[in-house]
């Protein structure tokens, strides 16, 4: 728990890491707002964009979080201050996994607040939603000028206070904008609020936790900028694992094998089904959740074996 924390907490306070969440979630929110060629697909639009950006910024985030916390350690040398303590290398690793998998928690939990956002945001007919648009402009006041008046103040750190108080502003808009009707009246709570986005985050959620069991394996050897463009090819090799393997001239037993190592990324992408009016049930999220659970455990035992025969 204390290397867990002490390491979350490193992560936090990365400039890059508030950099990325917000950029992600500024497109996440501004491009359905912004867009005029809807064509009737508003909704269509404001989830599809939402859930692409959550996971490729995602990636980002995984693969500079995974090299931050564990490959910048290791080059530096000051893991082995770490392991001058009764600390050995698998709980340090297991500790590390931990950090990164809340830093991608909080991501997904300020990405699917964003995407309900977006979804109520859109434009209706080439009409906006005055409080939301109101709400809107009011996020960088409230996100950035609190913590800059800390930092100025106190000299306590700006990034996890402004992280802190963009995870408050987007749950505080939420709860506003789903008490209100698109005209500012007082509606039924959530009525407006296109709540099947929160399923369809959560298996996004499930999907980054294998890429970030990926990440922190390669970044036991290699530096970001790779471990994140592997990254990226693995994700891609994921949507379209099933047409790769079966276009592939190889026998069955090859292709099975090629399915099994290759992870299905498209079995996390919820968009069409939402987009089509289908809801995101509990079986098929246990059933994302087993499937990521048990890919990311034999890939943490990957990253593992390559971590603790390593050289300091």
């Amino acid at each position: 728990m204390a290397l867990a924390g002490l390491a979350a907490t490193e992560l936090f306070r990365q400039p890059a890491c508030l950099l990325l969440i917000l950029g992600s979630n500024a497109l996440i929110i501004l491009v359905p707002v912004l867009v005029a060629h809807q064509l009737g697909q508003t909704e269509h639009l404001a989830v599809d964009s939402s859930l692409a950006f959550t996971l490729v910024f995602g990636i980002i985030l995984a693969g500079y979080a995974a090299c931050s916390t564990l490959h910048n350690e290791c080059r530096s040398g000051t893991i082995l201050i770490v392991f001058s303590k009764p600390v050995g290398r698998l709980l340090f690793f297991l500790a590390k996994a931990a950090a990164v998998s809340l830093m991608l928690a909080f991501f997904v939990y300020c990405s699917a607040a964003a995407s309900l956002l977006a979804e109520r945001l859109s434009p209706r007919n080439f009409e906006f939603d005055a409080t939301g648009s109101w709400l809107l402009l009011a996020t960088p006041f409230t996100v950035l000028v609190p913590p800059a008046i800390l930092n100025f103040r106190t000299r306590r750190s700006f990034v996890p206070y402004s992280l802190a108080a963009f995870a408050l502003t987007l749950t505080a808009w939420v709860l506003v904008l789903g008490a209100l009707d698109r005209d500012g009246h007082r509606a039924v709570f959530g009525s407006f609020i296109e709540w099947r986005i929160l399923p369809a985050s959560l298996m996004e959620g499930f999907a980054l936790l294998i890429m970030a069991a990926i990440a922190l394996s390669l970044a036991t050897r290699l530096p970001t900028p790779t471990t994140v463009a592997i990254l990226a090819v693995i994700l891609f090799a994921g949507l379209i694992s099933d047409h790769l393997v079966s276009q592939l001239p190889a026998p069955p037993f090859l292709q099975s094998g090629l399915r099994t190592i290759l992870p299905d990324i498209q079995a996390f992408w919820p968009a069409d089904k939402i987009g089509g009016g289908g809801v995101i049930t509990p079986p098929l999220l246990a059933h994302a959740a087993l499937y990521a659970l048990t890919y990311g455990a034999g890939i943490m035992c990957l990253g593992y074996a390559a971590f603790r025969n390593r050289q300091f």
